[in-house]
C-alpha cells in the first residue's frame, strides 16, 4: 500500500515565526539565525506526518535547540574559514547528524522512529573532493555522477531506528549515467526555454531520486516516488513569485508553505512486491 507525507503547516502560522525571526537576526547581527532555522524545523515537523503505517499515523517532532546549532555553527563556520573550507565536509555531517538524532517520527501506538547517521567527514572530504576535480577536468559532465555519488553516501550512510534499534536502512540505487541525461535534456530546455522549463526540470529531478531511494525495513523493501507535476510546480512558482512581489515579502511564508506542500505530500513511499515468479511453488 503506497504511503505518503501529509504536511498541513499554513502561511498564517509561519508568518510570525518569519517576521519574528528575521528581526530577531538581524538585531542581533545574525546571532538568533540558529534559534531561528530551529524554530522553523520544529513547525515543518509538528505540521507533517507519514502513512498510514501498520502501527497508524505517524506524526513527526523535533527536539533540538538553538544553542546546539549555534554552537554547530559557530565552529563549523570559523574552522571552515581557518581551513580555507577545507573542513566543510565534516560540517555537512555534523549537521546532517544535529537533524537526524532529534527529528523523531511517533506514531500512534507510541513507537518512535528516526534516522541514525552514520557517516564521517572524512569520508564526505574524499567523495566530494575527488567529485569536484573530476567536475572541473571534464568541464562539468561529471556533476550528474558526482551528485549521485553525494546522495548515495548520505542515504547509505542512514540506519532506521525504531526506539534505539536498527530495524533497516536507506540506499540509493540510481546511476550517474541516468542522471546525466535529465540533467543534459533539462538543462537545454531551460536555457531553450529562456527558464520556463526550469519547474519541470525540478520535478524530473525529484521523480529521479525518489524513485531510486530505497528503504530497507524488518526486510521490506520500500521504494519511494513522486506524484507531482511539472506544469502545477510552475504554477506555484509563478504566483508566488509574483503575489510576493505584490504584496512585499509577506506573502513569502504562503509561497514557501505551497513549495513544501508541493514536495513532501506528492512524496511516497510504497512496499515493492515480488512477482510471482519469485515466489516458492505451491505443493
Amino acid at each position: 500500500m503506497e504511503k505518503r507525507f501529509d504536511f498541513k503547516g499554513t502561511g498564517g502560522g509561519l508568518i510570525v515565526k518569519f517576521i519574528v525571526g528575521i528581526l530577531l537576526s538581524i538585531i542581533t547581527l545574525g546571532i538568533y539565525a540558529s534559534w531561528f532555522a530551529v524554530d522553523l524545523w520544529k513547525y515543518v515537523c509538528s505540521t507533517t506526518s507519514f502513512g498510514t503505517t501498520k502501527k497508524g499515523q505517524i506524526q513527526f517532532e523535533f527536539a533540538g535547540t538553538g544553542g546546539q546549532l549555534f554552537v554547530i555553527n559557530l565552529v563549523g563556520c570559523l574552522l571552515m574559514i581557518i581551513t580555507i573550507g577545507i573542513y566543510t565536509p565534516w560540517y555537512m555531517v555534523k549537521l546532517t547528524k544535529f537533524l537526524a538524532d532529534h527529528t523523531k517520527g511517533k506514531a500512534q501506538d507510541g513507537t518512535t522512529y528516526r534516522l541514525a547517521f552514520k557517516g564521517s567527514g572524512g569520508d564526505l572530504f574524499v567523495t566530494c573532493i575527488v567529485g569536484w576535480i573530476l567536475s572541473v577536468i571534464t568541464l562539468g559532465i561529471y556533476t550528474p555522477w558526482f551528485i549521485v555519488k553525494l546522495w548515495k553516501y548520505f542515504a547509505s550512510n542512514s540506519d532506521i531506528l525504531e526506539g534505539e534499534t536498527k530495524v533497516g536502512a536507506l540506499d540509493f540505487t540510481g546511476t550517474g549515467g541516468d542522471l546525466f541525461v535529465t540533467f543534459l535534456v533539462g538543462y537545454l530546455l531551460s536555457i531553450i526555454t529562456l527558464g520556463i522549463y526550469f519547474p519541470w526540470f525540478m520535478v524530473k529531478l525529484a521523480i529521479y531520486y525518489r524513485k531510486n531511494l530505497r528503504a530497507d525495513v524488518q526486510g521490506a523493501i520500500h521504494t519511494g516516488g513522486f506524484t507531482g507535476a511539472g506544469g502545477q510546480f510552475f504554477v506555484k512558482l509563478l504566483v508566488g513569485y509574483l503575489l510576493t512581489l505584490v504584496t512585499i515579502g509577506i506573502y513569502g511564508a504562503w509561497f514557501c508553505v505551497d513549495i513544501l506542500k508541493f514536495y513532501l505530500n506528492n512524496t511516497t513511499f510504497a512496499e515493492s512486491v515480488k512477482s510471482e515468479a519469485t515466489q516458492p511453488a505451491q505443493a
